[in-house]
């Protein structure tokens, strides 16, 4: 009776662990099936030219297998020649050239929504400026603007000077505030 207790128990041992080798197995060939795949798609990103996209994969597959021969290659060709895309607000500013700005006698917050319309027109509905003003009477400050093929930031930044405020690029918005407000709470922040 022990004698078959003790073969029950080592049989059901010896399937568990025989179950566990398996389902390890199908686990590390998945895995590897899985590199394999983003090494794939880092490869056909990198020959067609998307670096950006090539340089994310091949970066998992390098963590994973650090002599991966050609992933090194890849990589390292990428970070020698490739300088990766800044897409932060001002420069997302700075691409879109707008070919006529005309603006006479306006409010700021006329001269905002013009700069939007433009904005919009020029990059296909791509890029609409988000800009937030600080102060009832900066939005009612009325301006007179006459530029030709000028980038987005500048036609802002032109704005911003001729109502005498500051433009702070913020991650999502430009916020405009009067320079007296500046020169105030750089004052106070002083003391």
């Amino acid at each position: 009776m022990k004698t078959s207790m003790i073969g029950s128990k080592v049989s059901t041992a010896v399937a568990l662990l025989t179950t566990a080798f398996f389902m390890s197995a199908a686990g590390f060939s998945a895995q590897a099936e899985d590199l394999n795949a983003v090494f794939q798609q880092g490869r056909a990103a990198y020959y067609k030219g998307d670096l950006d996209t090539a340089y994310k994969l091949l970066s998992r597959v390098a963590a994973a297998n650090p002599k991966h021969a050609e992933t090194a290659n890849m990589l390292a060709y990428i970070r020698a020649n490739y300088q990766p895309k800044d897409n932060s607000l001002k420069n997302q500013y700075a691409a879109v050239i707008l070919p006529k700005v005309s603006m006479d006698d306006v409010t700021l917050s006329e001269a905002i929504e013009g700069l939007r319309a433009l904005s919009k027109n020029a990059s296909g509905g791509k890029v609409v400026p988000n800009v937030i003003v600080k102060g009832e009477e900066l939005t009612k400050k009325k301006l007179s603007l006459s530029l030709a093929n000028v980038p987005l930031d500048e036609a802002l930044n032109y704005v911003t000077q001729l109502v005498e405020a500051k433009a702070t690029y913020d991650k999502h918005a430009v916020i405009l505030t009067s320079q007296a407000d500046t020169i105030t709470s750089t004052a106070t922040a002083t003391k």
